[in-house]
């Protein structure tokens, strides 16, 4: 293996890139995972100050869309959730040092979006700082629309669970409603303390669009008929809130949990036994080309298994896409608060399309199915043939507007 050059390995500050004459036309704010302080055995207080007590960047992405700087808060998501006003502190250090950068738009990866109210504890100048959920919606839904074209399946035809109706859930929810009609049965799944809310949204729904088969579900009952669906979109920050083991066979899974709402190990271990699962990200996309990704790690950090050094990807996450696509597409919009609204899915569907971004390669935890499983899943689980387009319901609207009427 060839030594990671010494200049990957440090604790990268906006100062010394600004020396190094680094400009980005956006940048992306992420935090800690969990226990790092904890593993390296030191107190969170004193991992700060062995960071510098400041943001850091871990990455910078040379896209065919611009530069993007991807800063690190010295904070893990519990810190966050612990002390808002610390996390306000870290992130508008963040977002002042990327804007000296030159970065004109700002996302939040993430949790870190909740953590600070959806961008409203933040001040950033208008159409800066998005929470660039609106950009990962348009990723679950394009991610969908291919792993039902690779299984041979109709959105039509399905009985869909929505695990998690926060910000993202609730915006899924709406946005496959109005681009790919409705699913056959529809299930909004939760927490049993969020169930008031999730009846108010169904009740909603319901009055939006008449005939539409939808049911409330509790995400922890044992035997519920959230299970039962034959696609799972998980937009929920609870871990193992679904069990596989009671998945019923041919189920597709695409999540944009943080961490996972299923347990890994046990998922892949039905995969392996059973071949009768398909797992997939929701929050990815794939860039028509390569691009290069310097990742910077600082040696205490390194030794956790961070990155450092170069490699070349065409797959991004959706967050930081999100401000890439603003700097390229002036006119679309930034999301700040926890609503995204339809209109703006839509054009980043649209803006998705017309740069060649689309659904990366099925993908999930580090594993991918190869071709012979992908065939053998359809060829099983399928509902109608391979070469058949995916059905969109009349009326459904798409990246370039309404679909025409039937006649």
């Amino acid at each position: 293996m060839n030594p990671i050059p010494g200049s990957y390995l440090r604790t990268l500050t906006p100062p010394v890139l600004a020396g190094e004459g680094e400009q980005v036309s956006a940048a992306t704010l992420s935090y800690f995972g969990t226990n790092v302080a904890r593993r390296l055995g030191l107190t969170p207080a004193a991992l700060r100050a062995r960071l510098g007590d400041a943001p850091f960047v871990t990455a910078l992405m040379d896209t065919p869309l611009g530069c993007t700087a991807i800063f690190t808060l010295p904070l893990t998501y519990r810190d966050m959730v612990r002390d808002d006003a610390t996390t306000v502190h870290y992130a508008q250090a963040a977002i002042a040092q990327a804007r000296a950068m030159g970065a004109g738009h700002v996302s939040l990866a993430g949790l870190l979006a909740s953590a600070t109210g959806y961008g409203r504890l933040l001040d950033a100048p208008d159409g800066t700082l998005t929470t660039g959920h609106a950009t990962t919606v348009a990723a679950i839904v394009r991610t969908v629309e291919h792993v039902l074209d690779v299984s041979a399946r109709h959105w039509a035809h399905e009985a869909v669970t929505v695990l998690g109706l926060g910000s993202i859930g609730q915006a899924t929810v709406t946005a496959t409603l109005a681009t790919l009609g409705a699913p056959r049965r529809l299930v909004l799944s939760d927490l049993p303390g969020k169930r008031a809310a999730v009846e108010q949204f169904a009740d909603r729904l319901r009055q939006e669009r008449p005939g539409l088969d939808v049911a409330v579900a509790d995400a922890t009952a044992p035997g519920g008929h959230g299970h039962r669906a034959g696609l799972v979109i998980g937009c929920t920050s609870t871990p193992n809130a679904l069990d596989v083991d009671r998945l019923a066979p041919g189920c597709i899974i695409v999540d944009d949990s943080v961490p996972h709402c299923f347990d890994v190990g046990r998922a892949y271990a039905r995969v392996d036994a059973a071949a009768d699962l398909l797992l997939a990200n929701g929050g990815l996309l794939a860039l028509a080309e390569p691009f290069p990704v310097r990742s910077y790690a600082p040696p205490l950090l390194h030794e956790l298994g961070w990155n450092a050094g170069v490699h070349h990807d065409r797959t991004i996450t959706s967050c930081i896409l999100s401000p890439l696509l603003m700097a390229a597409e002036p006119e679309l919009p930034a999301t700040l608060g926890m609503g995204v609204p339809v209109p703006t899915v839509v054009a980043n569907l649209a803006v998705l399309d017309r740069l060649a971004v689309t659904a990366p390669p099925i993908r999930c935890a580090g594993r991918a199915p190869d071709a012979a499983y992908l065939a053998r899943f359809a060829e099983r689980f399928g509902t109608a043939p391979a070469a058949d387009p995916p059905a969109r319901a009349p009326g459904a609207v798409t990246a370039a507007g309404p679909a025409a009427p039937n006649h």
